[in-house]
């Protein structure tokens, strides 16, 4: 949040240069948020289906989670 205040303030003061540095840096942090969603659902979804394999059986809790690491999530946006 601190970094729109920051953006607003760049903008106002028609400093457009840092403001699209600032923009980039938004963008990237925002990449890396994505891309450790996605890690974190390969953990568990890999997990999930090392206890089925292992255990020879699955329970509602396991095929939810593993349904939600598989089906696609509109709030991860990869580009």
């Amino acid at each position: 949040m601190e970094e729109l205040f920051e953006l607003k303030d760049l903008l106002l003061a028609g400093n457009i240069d840092d403001a699209l540095l600032l923009v980039e840096e938004l963008t990237e942090m925002s990449k890396d948020d994505k891309l450790n969603k996605i890690f974190s659902f390969s953990i568990i979804l890999l997990l999930h289906l090392i206890k089925q394999q292992a255990e020879k059986r699955s329970t509602r809790s396991w095929e939810v989670s593993i349904a939600n690491c598989v089906i696609p999530n509109p709030l991860i946006i990869v580009e």
